[in-house]
């Protein structure tokens, strides 16, 4: 599985994000089908549709701080594609994984994916993939997939972002849009501009590939 998208740094990350918090994994909920019943579609895994067909799971943080608009609620729920339904799995390696207790910095983002936005319960995801969680450890790092920093850092970055959003605003449209220029024909996300998603769809009888554009 391949995922091309682009990298941003921290000062995008905070400015893309509709939330930002530090907290602790308190659960990891079943994946589910985005059916009514979260059960898998009535059909052949032949026919699964990968723009509508999708497993999803929901993710439980137990929130300590609010770095960016603080909300009313003390826990919330991020939502991550992919898990494992009885003998049928999605896996993608552009999304984050959690671990019950760990602690976390996490830019997050509204759920834009028609496939599973109006599903409840009330939800974010994280911006731009894995490289919007980072793991914090007691000795004051700050480690991602692909980049290890300090929480001090970060939280810098953070407060001089929110110091200067109305600056950035203009900034940030302009480069949205010579992104969407250079890189191509592809959907527009909230989560990441412009990228495709390569999905494996594993079960007893084989594996289907999906494509799915996010």
């Amino acid at each position: 599985m391949n995922v091309n998208f682009i990298h941003y740094i921290h000062e995008e990350l905070s400015n893309y994000s509709d939330t930002i918090l530090t907290g602790t994994v308190k659960e990891i909920l079943p994946p589910r089908w985005n059916t009514i019943d979260g059960k898998q579609p009535n059909k052949p895994l032949t026919e699964l549709d990968p723009l509508n067909d999708t497993i999803y799971t929901d993710i439980v943080i137990s929130v300590d701080e609010y770095l960016k608009n603080p909300l009313s609620y003390r826990e919330v729920i991020v939502r991550s594609i992919g898990g494992a339904v009885g003998n049928v799995s999605m896996t993608s390696d552009a999304e984050p994984t959690f671990k019950t207790g760990e602690k976390v910095l996490l830019y997050l983002s509204e759920d834009t994916d028609l496939s599973t936005k109006d599903i409840d319960p009330e939800h974010f995801i994280v911006t731009d993939f894995y490289e919007g969680k980072f793991t914090l450890t007691d000795d004051g790092k700050a480690i991602g997939r692909v980049e290890n920093t300090t929480l001090d850092e970060l939280l810098s970055t953070i407060t001089q972002t929110d110091n200067s959003t109305n600056d950035t605003e203009v900034s940030e449209n302009a480069e949205t849009a010579a992104r969407q220029a250079g890189v191509g024909s592809t959907i527009q996300s909230k989560r990441i501009p412009f990228m495709s998603f390569f999905w494996t769809l594993g079960a007893v009888l084989g594996a289907v590939l999906i494509v799915r554009h996010r």
